[in-house]
């Protein structure tokens, strides 16, 4: 069971409302990032995810992917970054859905646009998977 009380809801095309985590979108510009300009679903292999890193819309990084939260049968329910603190020290993680990201070319990976004020991100509650991921 997957608590939908630590997952910061995304606001795109793809968002859900029933905690059901939409779907991970990815542009072919930056610029298409910003605008969310015919964001595309996505196949991707979890490597390719963990470490990339989070911008926001003005273009500050804002942190990276560690962790992808698979629930229900194999769905993405929510992608966890490591935001905040310089070089790992005073960060935490929080858990975003995945219509809350944009995915564009960025190097040997993916970048990603966050598309979510500084607020909501300071707000979110903590992630913490030995509460949030229950197993039966």
């Amino acid at each position: 069971m997957v608590s939908t009380d630590t997952i910061l809801s995304g606001t795109g095309q793809s968002s859900s409302t029933d905690g059901t985590g939409g779907q991970l979108r990815q542009v072919a510009r930056a610029d298409d990032a910003t605008r969310r300009s015919n964001p595309k679903p996505i196949t991707f292999l979890t490597s390719q995810m963990i470490g990339t890193g989070v911008h926001n819309l003005s273009g500050q990084s804002v942190g990276k992917m560690t962790d992808l939260l698979i629930g229900d049968g194999g769905a993405l329910k929510a992608v966890v970054l490591d935001v905040g603190g310089v070089l790992g020290v005073g960060s935490r993680r929080i858990a975003v859905e995945p219509s809350a990201l944009v995915l564009y070319p960025g190097g040997d990976r993916f970048s990603a646009m966050l598309v979510m004020g500084k607020d909501t991100i300071a707000a979110a509650a903590t992630f913490k998977p030995d509460q949030t991921v229950k197993s039966d």
